[in-house]
C-alpha cells in the first residue's frame, strides 16, 4: 500500500455536522455523513418492492467487497451489533457444546453471557485489561481443549485493544473448532480481509467504522460455517436469529422473512458506496495516520494509554487522566468545546476516557478534540503549553 498516495476525505465532507451539535467522537455510533442522512428521508418503499430487493441485493455485493471475500457468504439483519452476535451463537452451536472466548474486554464477556442463555458450555481464556490475546497461550489452551468455536474480539472498545486476528484465527485453523470474530469496531477502518483471513464467522455493525445509522447487525460465514449451519442436528430454537431461514433470503431478497428496516438499510446501501469509492485499503491507511496522529498528541501531554503498545485500535484510543476527572473532562469537552467523547469502564471509569476516531473522523477534528482536551487539562497542570497537543499531531499527519 502507497501512503503517500492516501487521499483525505475530501473538503466538500466538510459539513458532516451541524455547528450547533457536539463533534461526536465515541466508540459508535459515529458521525453520520449528510449524504447518508439525506437518503433516509426519501419517500417509503416496500419491502418486497423491485426497487427494494435490488437496492439489498447490490447492499450485499458491496459488502462482499468491503470484506475482500469471493467465498464468503454475507447477512444483514435489522437489529444491533449484538443481534450478529447472538445470531452467530444460537445457530451455530447446540447445547453442550464447547465455546472458549479470548478475554480482552466487556464484549468479548458478553459472549460467555449468551452462551450461558443456551445451554453451552464455555471456558473463558483471560488476559490483563488492556493487555492483548497471546496467541502461544491460545495454542497451549488448545492442546487441553477442545472446543466447538473460538470467540476471538478484533477491537474491544472497553479495553481499546486492537488483537492480531490473524495469529489467533491460525491457531484455532489448526484444530477442527470454528473461529468467530468481532470486529464490531474493526470493519471499515481496521485491516481485515476475509478470505486471507481465513475466518469461519466476522460480524459487525453499521454505526461503527462502516459510518452509517445504527439497525443492521452484519455477518459473513464461511463455506465451513455455512456447512455446519445447513447440517446441525438440533432445530435452531429461535424464528429471529435463525441465519438458517436468513439464508433462504440472503439468497432471494424478494421472499419474505420479517419487514427489515428499509431506511437502515438504504443508508448503509450509501455508506458502503462511499467507502468503496474511497478504497478500502485506503481507508485503512487513513484510520491508522489518524489513530497515530491521536496518540501523538496524547503522549505530548503525558498522557497514558489503556492499552498496550503495538496493540492499539486505529478506530478508538483509552488514555488515562488526572484520578478522579474523567467525568469532570468529559463534561467540560462537551460543554465548552462541542466534543462528546466516552468515559472509561470498570474500575478505569473515573480515571480513564475513550475517544472514536473511525468511519467519517477527520485530521481537522482530531485536531478540535486535542486542542478542547489541551485547554481543559491547563487547569491540572499549568505547564502544559498551549499548542503541544496539536503540533504532536501535525507532525505525526506530515
Amino acid at each position: 500500500m502507497n501512503h503517500s498516495k492516501t487521499p483525505l476525505v475530501s473538503k466538500s465532507d466538510s459539513n458532516l455536522t451541524d455547528p450547533y451539535d457536539s463533534l461526536l467522537m465515541i466508540p459508535g455510533p459515529t458521525i453520520v455523513h449528510q449524504t447518508v442522512r439525506k437518503s433516509m428521508s426519501n419517500n417509503q418503499m416496500g419491502h418486497l418492492s423491485s426497487e427494494f430487493t435490488e437496492n439489498f441485493r447490490t447492499l450485499l455485493k458491496s459488502l462482499k467487497k468491503i470484506f475482500l471475500t469471493e467465498s464468503g457468504h454475507p447477512f444483514i439483519i435489522t437489529g444491533s451489533g449484538t443481534i450478529a452476535m447472538e445470531a452467530a451463537v444460537l445457530s451455530l452451536l447446540e447445547p453442550n457444546d464447547d465455546g472458549l472466548i479470548l478475554d480482552t474486554g466487556y464484549f468479548a464477556q458478553r459472549f460467555v453471557e449468551m452462551l450461558s442463555c443456551y445451554d453451552i458450555k464455555s471456558n473463558v481464556l483471560s488476559f490483563e485489561f488492556g493487555k492483548h490475546a497471546d496467541p502461544d497461550k491460545l495454542k497451549q489452551e488448545l492442546k487441553n481443549y477442545n472446543p466447538t468455536a473460538v470467540f476471538i474480539t478484533h477491537v474491544d472498545t472497553s479495553s481499546t485493544i486492537m488483537n492480531n486476528i490473524k495469529e489467533l484465527v491460525n491457531e484455532v485453523n489448526n484444530t477442527d473448532a470454528l473461529s468467530i470474530v468481532d470486529s464490531v469496531c474493526g470493519i471499515g477502518g481496521c485491516e481485515l480481509n476475509f478470505d486471507k483471513l481465513g475466518a469461519d464467522v466476522v460480524l459487525t455493525t453499521s454505526q461503527k467504522a462502516l459510518g452509517s445509522v445504527p439497525g443492521a447487525g452484519i455477518l459473513m460465514l464461511s463455506k465451513k460455517a455455512i456447512e455446519i449451519l445447513e447440517n446441525r442436528k438440533i432445530k435452531i430454537p429461535s424464528y429471529y436469529l435463525n441465519l438458517k431461514k436468513w439464508k433462504t433470503y440472503m439468497d432471494n431478497p424478494s421472499t419474505y422473512l420479517a419487514t427489515p428496516a428499509i431506511q437502515v438499510m438504504g443508508a448503509l446501501k450509501i455508506s458502503l458506496e462511499m467507502i468503496l469509492d474511497e478504497g478500502i485499503e485506503n481507508r485503512w491507511i487513513r484510520h491508522e495516520r489518524i489513530a497515530k496522529s491521536i496518540r501523538c498528541g496524547l503522549e505530548a501531554l503525558n498522557l497514558d494509554f489503556i492499552a498496550e503498545e503495538n496493540y492499539r485500535a486505529n478506530t478508538v484510543t483509552g488514555f488515562h487522566v488526572p484520578a478522579g476527572k474523567s467525568i469532570e473532562i468529559q463534561s467540560k469537552l462537551k460543554q465548552k468545546y462541542k466534543v462528546e467523547i466516552a468515559s472509561g469502564f470498570g474500575k478505569m471509569k473515573n480515571n480513564t476516557l475513550r475517544v472514536g476516531h473511525m468511519a467519517n473522523i477527520k485530521e481537522s477534528e482530531s485536531l478540535q478534540f486535542l486542542n478542547g482536551l489541551e485547554n481543559i487539562l491547563q487547569d491540572y497542570n499549568s505547564l502544559i503549553k498551549t499548542g503541544t497537543a496539536q503540533s504532536a499531531a501535525e507532525q505525526s499527519l506530515k
